[in-house]
């Protein structure tokens, strides 16, 4: 900067004049300046090293004699006074989304001209970019990530060069444009999807009367250019547009191409559904239409459509590319009302018996139906004829189809009305839509009423002459002797001619009406004709043998009622004979087609009477049937009966026809007798078998039970046989193991449970073949076609269950993973199933159509410790129900387990934190210490950890080991020396780029009973007078212990020189006390030996001793005592005067001698 100070022109003068500095030369001027007198050079403005590095300045100092110059160089020392300059700006450059990653795109030139680190230049990203680098020395931008131009077209980047001055760095940003260019590489996407819509039945064909907005849109979509399509809009009325009579157009089906640079046309197909080709989807403009005639009631069409379509991206020769999409809708046919209600056949016929009790069902198969649906198919139906309300039918308000009952609603009575004829109807809302049939019931006859006599009690008389077996004509005067009137005079002389009629009456008609006669016993006298009720004398009456016959008759219907009446004859005494038949009844047959003049039957009668009158005539008097088919003529005394023409079985009541034959003999007036001769004739097998028609078809559902009835057949033989005819007929099935036939009923019922999935249609042929025997039996042929009518029983099933698939964590939302499918064999809504996940997963959607699973936005992290999110990111469960009603549901759910792929995106993890361990001091090295432990929750490389020291940490003393963390000693540890070390280690894992956690480790070396107790000083002398108090405080010891805690926890003992025990020591204060006073004449010192004792571990505790010197002064404390208390001596008298008489002696602590004083 200007001002500042350069330096200091110095210069001497011998003379010591004053000196006067200045700067020569214009250049130098504009930047020097020289202070005159001090000789400080000065600045005049800032100096620009790259402007000028180096200045030449001339100098003058001069004096009052003279001027000397001098020339200085000036270096211009460089200063970091120049940011990096960027040179062509602006930066811009244009790649394909599809460029390699690693390619280099562009190159930045920036300069600094400063020098040294001031003019090196840097480049990087300001902020980073996840898809470009820049190399930092030569500032080639390269590509490091796979680029889409659906996501991003263009990217504006700022390139920071600085230059590496390391107090004052400078840097500069240039802008850097990259546009990304679009290449083919997305395929086309359908848009205003889901496509299902519903279509009326009925609708008309072709696609022709479209909106002009309509075709507009399909035009502008073939283009492939059309704003609208990739904007997702719609035209007004593209999905509501309802076509005209010209044609119907069904749906807009609308793709577009995802790469948005130069989006491509769309051809679309229909990939499959297209049942009957019955729509048309217009290649280019994708207008799905009506192709055909649409009836909803057709069974190809009733359950709508599932179509697939398919969107193919047209290159620019308007040939296919390999770019498509599928989609799949639902296409509903709705109903309209154009079906009348129709029954399974237009009249139905049934025998009933006349007692059915009221409430009973007719065996009767009505079934109704209105093929439309909904609404459209509600009917009526009601009975209508004279006596309907004999009847009642249900239901009677239908929907769709039902089956029709008809219950006896009152008694019926077939005397009364033995036929009933009505007319059923369904009858719909709408005009001329009536379904009509005809139904009709016969009663079968029951014997519900018994005979009745027209007298309880019938008189007789005969003549004893009456003819054995004599018949003649009824003549009025029968009426009197069944009445008991007294007979006139002339019946009475003719009375052997009368025969003797009872007569009973049934108010059942037919068989049941039908009344036969027998007697309770059997006289032996009278036969009864059983038909007639006619009673015959079989054998001569004797008047003086019996004069009174009573018999007991019983009328007997045709169905086992019976009624008793009772005859009285009186015999009357007559002298007479009328021929006899040798038998009572005479039984002839034949076979039916028998040629002509065959004999049936021989008979004979005789007559007591003697010639002429015992000639006997034979004559067919009476014929059921045929008469005029028999001749009875005379042979060797015997009537004998032939037949003249063939006989047909079918056309003679019962099979047998009954004559009767009268024997007449010659006398006036002739007498005869008759005789009931029964013919039988047999049945040929000459007819076959033959079925109401010659196939029946029929409809079921498929949960039909086991064994329900499915059809009753009925052939009819026109024999009538028992052998040939009706009875004998025998049903047999063929074609199917799941139906069997009543061999005798013709019931065609199911055998087991049918299953319309695994077959749906049945063809059965059926048999009825008549009693005949090898060629001679005849066979009739029926063929039953059965279709099975579908309902939900089949629960959808998965394919490929469960599912495995790979998922890299954090992928973006929306993001496909996968495709579960289920099948449902069933047809129709029975058959479409809707996919969703149960228990919901936040993570997962699931396309309910398609089952197409998809991420949502949820963030889906591998190592989520919420142990129920994890689980529901690695599994998602499916479930999958039918549309029936009711809808069924897959027996089990589907899985799809998810191995989430890993990102290097977590630190490792220290465990247990802080960390903290404990070592004792002393051990050799490589002693372990710690284990330190951090997961990586990322798996492989990215969560493989290893361990180190941070460089500049104290661990000369440790190592740590890279793989298992256990850290060790690398030397013997002392306590005493350092306490505690803080190491700071460090947890990398191998991704890359490497992510790396930090933590310290606090190493307390733990003491050992290693250092013994030291005194200080280790010896103590101390004086004491004899006299000091007790516990007198002697010396206090000073004693330490370099360890720690209970180790330099010290206890003290006097080990030596207390023998008296005159001297006690704290145990833990360590102070010496005297016990009890000193007395310097018993001891006068005292040398103590004292051991302080640490607490350290038994049997490795430390000692220390000292020495304490006690002197004991000496106190006047004693006075002088005799050795004895009292002395004892004897003199004589004569002793001398100063003779020694004792010597006493005494003692003194004071020091005298004995008995002197000292």
């Amino acid at each position: 900067m200007g001002s500042s100070s350069v330096t200091q022109l110095l210069a001497r003068d011998l003379d010591n004049d004053p000196l006067v500095f200045g700067v020569v030369g214009e250049e130098a001027s504009r930047f020097f300046a020289v202070e005159s007198v001090t000789g400080v050079v000065w600045l005049r403005q800032p100096l620009d090293r790259e402007t000028k590095s180096e200045f030449t300045v001339e100098f003058s100092v001069s004096d009052s004699q003279g001027v000397i110059k001098g020339t200085v160089n000036i270096q211009v020392g460089d200063v970091n006074d120049n940011a990096p300059q960027f040179h062509n700006q602006p930066y811009s450059v244009r790649i394909p989304e599809n460029t390699p990653v690693g390619t280099p795109i562009f190159i930045v030139n920036a300069t600094d001209p400063d020098q040294g680190a001031g003019g090196s230049v840097l480049y990087s990203f300001q902020p980073p970019s996840n898809f470009f680098a820049i190399d930092s020395g030569r500032g080639i931008v390269s590509v490091i990530r796979e680029l889409d131009y659906e996501v991003t077209q263009a990217y504006q980047l700022q390139v920071n060069a600085t230059d590496q001055d390391k107090n004052k760095p400078l840097s500069t940003l240039a802008n850097l444009a990259i546009t990304i260019t679009d290449v083919q590489d997305m395929d086309p996407i359908f848009i205003n999807l889901p496509y299902s819509t519903n279509i009326y039945e009925n609708s008309p064909p072709d696609s022709v009367g479209m909106p002009s907005e309509i075709r507009e849109w399909a035009a502008c979509l073939a283009l492939g250019a059309c704003f609208m399509a990739s904007s997702g809009i719609e035209p007004t009325g593209a999905r509501t547009w309802k076509p005209g009579k010209t044609g119907t157009t069904v749906r807009m089906i609308t793709a577009i191409d995802q790469d948005k640079g130069r989006p491509r046309g769309i051809g679309y197909t229909i990939v499959s559904g297209n049942t009957n080709s019955i729509f048309a989807l217009d290649y280019i403009s994708g207008a799905l239409t009506l192709n055909g005639p649409l009836d909803r009631e057709n069974p190809l069409y009733s359950s709508g459509f599932i179509l697939t379509v398919k969107g193919t991206e047209l290159n620019d020769d308007r040939t296919p590319s390999n770019a498509t999409v599928t989609t799949t809708f639902n296409i509903l046919v709705i109903d309209l009302n154009d079906n009348a209600p129709e029954f399974n056949s237009s009249e139905y016929s049934v025998a009933i018996p006349e007692l059915a009790q009221v409430g009973f069902a007719l065996p009767l198969f009505i079934q109704v139906q209105d093929k439309d649906e909904g609404p459209n198919s509600i009917f009526e139906v009601y009975l209508v004829g004279n006596n309907s309300n004999h009847f009642i039918i249900s239901p009677t308000s239908i929907q769709g189809k039902a089956d029709i009952r008809v219950r006896v609603a009152v008694p019926l009575d077939f005397e009364t009305i033995p036929r009933y004829e009505f007319s059923l109807f369904a009858n719909e809302s709408v005009p001329d839509h009536v379904g009509f049939a005809r139904v009709k019931i016969s009663l079968i006859n029951e014997n519900d009423n018994r005979p009745i006599f027209s007298k309880v009690l019938y008189n007789v008389s005969l003549l004893e002459n009456t003819t054995v077996g004599t018949t003649v004509l009824q003549v009025h005067g029968i009426e009197f002797a069944l009445w008991g009137v007294t007979c006139p005079t002339y019946v009475r002389s003719n009375l052997h001619l009368l025969r003797l009629l009872v007569w009973a009456t049934d108010n059942d008609v037919g068989t049941y009406g039908k009344v036969s006669y027998f007697f309770s016993d059997d006289p032996d006298r009278f036969s009864l004709d059983k038909d007639t009720g006619v009673i015959l004398l079989t054998a001569r009456l004797d008047y003086e043998t019996t004069q009174r016959y009573t018999l007991t008759v019983i009328a007997r219907d045709g169905g086992g009622e019976e009624t008793t009446g009772r005859v009285r004859i009186n015999v009357l005494d007559v002298n007479d004979n009328v021929p006899t038949f040798q038998k009572e009844a005479y039984l002839g047959a034949l076979r039916e087609n028998e040629p002509s003049v065959t004999q049936v039957v021989r008979l004979r009668a005789s007559d007591e009477d003697s010639p002429p009158n015992n000639e006997i005539t034979y004559s067919i008097v009476q014929a059921s049937a045929f008469r005029d088919y028999f001749d009875i003529a005379v042979s060797e005394g015997y009537g004998v009966i032939s037949v003249n023409h063939p006989l047909d079985y079918e056309q003679v009541d019962n099979g047998v026809i009954y004559l009767t034959v009268m024997a007449k003999d010659a006398g006036k007036p002739p007498l005869n007798s008759t005789v009931p001769v029964t013919i039988e004739v047999f049945d040929e097998n000459d007819n076959p078998p033959t079925f109401s028609k010659p196939s029946y078809v029929i409809t079921v559902m498929e949960d039909i039970m086991a064994g329900a009835t499915v059809l009753f057949l009925n052939a009819t033989d026109k024999d009538r046989s028992r052998e040939y005819g009706q009875e004998s007929i025998i049903y047999s099935l063929e074609g199917s193991s799941h139906f069997r036939i009543n061999a005798r009923s013709g019931e065609i019922t199911t055998t087991s449970l049918l299953d319309r999935e695994a077959k749906s249609e049945y063809i059965l042929i059926v048999r009825a073949v008549d009693g005949g025997v090898g060629h001679h039996q005849k066979t009739g042929i029926a063929m039953v076609n059965i279709t099975l009518l579908d309902i939900n029983d089949n629960y959808p099933t998965w394919k490929d269950e469960p599912y495995f698939i790979n998922l890299v964590e954090m992928t973006p939302p929306n993001s496909d993973v996968t495709t579960v499918v289920a099948v449902d064999p069933d047809l129709g809504e029975n058959g479409t199933v809707v996919y969703s996940i149960r228990p919901p997963n936040k993570f997962y959607s699931i396309n309910s159509t398609t089952g197409k699973i998809r991420t949502t936005g949820v963030r889906l992290d591998r190592e989520n410790p919420n142990a129920q999110e994890a689980q529901l990111m690695r599994r998602i469960v499916v479930s999958v129900t039918d549309c029936g009603r009711p809808p069924l549901r897959a027996t089990s759910s589907a899985t799809v387990f998810v191995n989430l792929l890993d990102l290097n995106d977590n630190d490792p993890t220290f465990q247990n934190l802080p960390f903290a361990a404990e070592i004792a001091e002393g051990l050799p090295a490589g002693s372990s210490v710690f284990q330190v432990v951090a997961i990586d929750l990322d798996e492989g490389p990215n969560g493989q950890v290893t361990y180190r020291m941070q460089v500049g940490m104290p661990r000369m003393d440790f190592l740590i080991n890279s793989t298992s963390g256990l850290v060790t000693s690398t030397a013997v540890l002392d306590r005493e020396r350092i306490a505690q070390y803080y190491l700071r280690v460090v947890a990398s894992d191998a991704g890359v780029p490497s992510k790396s956690s930090t933590s310290t480790l606090t190493v307390k070396v733990l003491d050992v009973n290693d250092e013994n107790p030291t005194f200080f000083p280790a010896v103590y002398n101390v004086s004491l007078p004899e006299d000091v108090a007790r516990d007198f405080k002697v010396v206090r010891l000073n004693c330490t212990d370099a360890d720690v805690g209970l180790n330099a926890e010290l206890s003290y003992f006097i080990t030596g020189g207390n023998q008296d025990g005159k001297f006690s020591v704290g145990f833990r204060d360590g102070v010496v006390r005297t016990v009890v006073s000193l007395d310097r004449e018993t001891v006068a010192s005292y040398t103590l030996i004292l051991e302080a004792i640490d607490n350290g571990p038994t049997g490795n505790r430390r000692t220390g001793t000292a020495t304490v010197y006690v002197t004991v002064l000496d106190v006047n404390d004693n006075r002088p005592i005799f050795l004895q208390s009292s002395y004892e001596v004897s003199v004589p008298e004569d002793i001398p005067a100063a003779s020694s008489i004792v010597q006493a002696r005494g003692s003194s602590t004071l020091g005298w001698e004995e008995g002197v004083p000292r």
